[in-house]
């Protein structure tokens, strides 16, 4: 990897689940090109066509999340429940909550102590987050971040670390970690964690930079440390997953030889590659962007022979996207109207529907970036401001926020029309459909990132009788889904045509019954 990728000064990070919301400017780059929103819907519908006679594989509700259900900060309240309502299914952690604590820096503080020693490690502050995650079925992905030894460090607004000093005493803790994790070593987890992922970001935060060979031994080592654990303890594997590079489709080509090159030493060693990881950040990350990305990713594995190598996108988030398009930049608005943060929230939830949709037989793992509030080092205050949550997952006194209800939204997908089917719509980067099926029921998921309300037709096509149409939408306000029946037409042939109106960064499933 020859440099971490350029990025907006002010980076996902701080997009934490207490956004301060919309500038108050966020009308000058719109997505449209226009300098405000269209307050009318076109007279002319856009048409989508579901074809449910033609599936394409099963819907995967890509649910995953960095955070736990443990409360870091003192306000925050435990979300429990929360997560267990949401049906969220995954969850990734550490690294910057809270800082120096839950890496491998804080793990063993001493990078003189001896591995074997149960003595030398400090797991009670991660416990606390494996537990809570366990406890409510999530399945966890633990970052083996950064080096042993106290070697963490504050970056700007990011938690980061030096390059990894001793590579066998560092692999000899990781597999003490892995059996802490897995087996119950001094006092752990029996099947605590189901994942294990290379340094966070070892490009750049991981302290590697353009030292890609040396980032190459690190990552081999980790995955000759995992595949030792799985050995031992065929009962407890842990999957290995990296190496997490950030980048976006605009970055790709810079990137592309270097991982092209550890892709062939990997298949050349005979090394076992689980899951190749990469996160989505920097110059174009529209959901649009991604989709091509991640298929960028699976046509150079396809190419190496990885044809059973999943492909994870380990964190991602909708700010790069927003403050790109839309002028929003939480730096520069501590504050905001109940009707910017609003917009905000519904653009957050519809960019991430988006993302997933177009992920869809690609993707097999996504980690949103995040879930709970974030811990900022001792003595300092949050540089943001503390905000309310409304874009996130749940706000410090529990109330559900946008994305939390997206989960909630394709959990509902998920068990009603399970099956993914053929879509056709006009090819547009900022307006996403995916057709879905089930056993007696259609959806049509779709997801609008422009500031102009859009109408659209969805006409469904090759399936049972259809009688009934309702629209589903995340209602930010009531904080829940809010239904509305929508009257059909039936043609000759079978099909049933339905009608609905997206509003400005609007996302909604119209259901068919």
């Amino acid at each position: 990897m020859r440099h971490h990728p350029r990025r907006p000064a002010i980076g996902r990070r701080e997009l934490c689940l207490g956004l301060p919301a919309l500038a108050a400017a966020w009308t000058s780059g719109c997505l449209n090109g226009r300098g405000g929103p269209d307050r009318g819907a076109p007279s002319i519908p856009e048409r989508v066509h579901v074809a449910l006679d033609a599936p394409l594989g099963p819907y995967d509700r890509l649910s995953g999340v960095q955070g736990s259900p443990y409360p870091e900060v003192d306000e925050d309240v435990p979300h429990i429940e929360a997560f267990r309502a949401h049906h969220i299914e995954r969850t990734r952690f550490p690294q910057d909550c809270p800082a120096n604590t839950l890496t491998l820096a804080g793990i063993f503080p001493d990078e003189r102590a001896d591995p074997d020693d149960p003595a030398s490690y400090n797991f009670a502050a991660i416990d606390r987050h494996v537990r809570a995650a366990r406890e409510v079925g999530l399945r966890v992905l633990w970052q083996s971040s950064y080096d042993i030894g106290g070697s963490d460090r504050w970056v700007g607004l990011n938690l980061g670390g030096r390059p990894i000093r001793d590579l066998d005493r560092w692999s000899r803790v990781l597999a003490r970690c892995l059996e802490h994790f897995s087996i119950g070593w001094a006092g752990g987890f029996e099947r605590g964690i189901d994942d294990v992922e290379f340094l966070n970001e070892g490009n750049g935060l991981g302290g590697y930079g353009a030292d890609g060979a040396a980032l190459h031994a690190a990552f081999r080592r980790f995955l000759a440390t995992v595949s030792a654990h799985n050995r031992r303890h065929p009962d407890a594997q842990v999957r290995p997953v990296g190496p997490g590079i950030p980048l976006s489709i605009a970055e790709w080509p810079a990137l592309r030889g270097a991982l092209d090159r550890m892709l062939a030493d990997l298949v050349r060693s005979g090394t076992a590659l689980p899951v190749l990881s990469f996160h989505s950040y920097g110059a174009d990350t529209s959901p649009a962007a991604n989709a091509r990305l991640a298929r960028e990713h699976r046509a150079l594995l396809d190419a190496h022979g990885l044809t059973a190598t999943e492909l994870w996108n380990s964190e991602w988030q909708a700010g790069d996207f927003l403050r790109t398009h839309l002028d929003v930049d939480p730096a520069r608005a501590r504050s905001a109207t109940p009707d910017e943060r609003r917009v905000f929230a519904q653009g957050v939830a519809s960019y991430a529907l988006s993302c997933k949709a177009r992920w869809q037989g690609v993707v097999t793992g996504s980690f949103y970036y995040r879930a709970g509030r974030r811990a900022w080092p001792p003595g300092q205050s949050a540089p943001l401001g503390n905000g309310d949550g409304s874009a996130g997952f749940f706000s410090p006194a529990g109330r559900v926020g946008a994305l939390a209800l997206q989960e909630l939204l394709t959990h509902r997908l998920a068990q009603r029309t399970p099956q993914r089917c053929a879509v056709d719509c006009a090819d547009d980067p900022l307006f996403t459909a995916l057709g879905l099926r089930g056993e007696a029921t259609a959806a049509a998921l779709l997801a609008s990132l422009t500031l102009a309300p859009r109408r659209i037709q969805v006409r469904l096509t090759g399936g049972p009788a259809l009688t009934r149409a309702r629209v589903v939408r995340i209602d930010t306000d009531a904080q829940a889904l809010a239904e509305e029946d929508v009257p059909i037409t039936r043609a000759d042939d079978g099909a049933v045509t339905a009608e609905l109106t997206l509003g400005a960064l609007a996302a909604a499933v119209l259901e068919v019954q």
